[in-house]
């Protein structure tokens, strides 16, 4: 081919290629999620010593759970960046806090509701392994992610 034929198809298809990349990425990320989810079912499941049955029924409720404590996240988030870039004023700013305080409430309500519905499936002493069993896997995933980026740390890591 010639060099106009190259360039007259290149700048075609340029338009494609932003989201083929995004899209390739896209899948990456859901892949890597995928497999982060994986490891945490397979710890926390181990940790707690669930039989089949409980496994079973606690994951489709912890799922349910999860999904509904990202939205609050989401909203927290959302709420720190509105302070964090906005110019607001002291009334707004006051505004800010106590709903930085709703929010966190919220989340402790759901916590409480489903730590009930989760003793209906696992003992006592289960779910309050599982709290502990749960930030016990976001620190060993943050201890991965940091000796991926070159800062080894001491400590166990995540089963591959």
């Amino acid at each position: 081919m010639n060099k106009q034929a190259i360039l007259t198809l290149t700048i075609c298809l340029l338009p494609f290629l932003p989201m083929q990349l995004v899209s390739a990425q896209g899948r990456r990320h859901e892949e890597k999620s995928e497999k982060v989810m994986a490891a945490k079912v397979a710890f926390i499941t181990s940790r707690l010593n669930l039989n089949t049955s409980q496994a079973q029924q606690f994951w489709p409720v912890y799922n349910e759970f999860e999904t509904e404590r990202k939205k609050i996240r989401a909203q927290m988030k959302g709420l720190r960046r509105e302070i964090k870039h906005g110019d607001a004023n002291e009334e707004q700013l006051k505004g800010s806090i106590r709903k930085h305080f709703s929010i966190r409430q919220e989340e402790l309500d759901l916590e409480k509701v489903y730590s009930e519905k989760f003793m209906k499936i696992l003992s006592a002493k289960q779910v309050a392994e599982f709290y502990e069993t749960e930030k016990e896997f976001t620190k060993l995933l943050l201890r991965r992610l940091k000796n991926r980026n070159g800062n080894p740390q001491d400590g166990q890591d995540l089963p591959d």
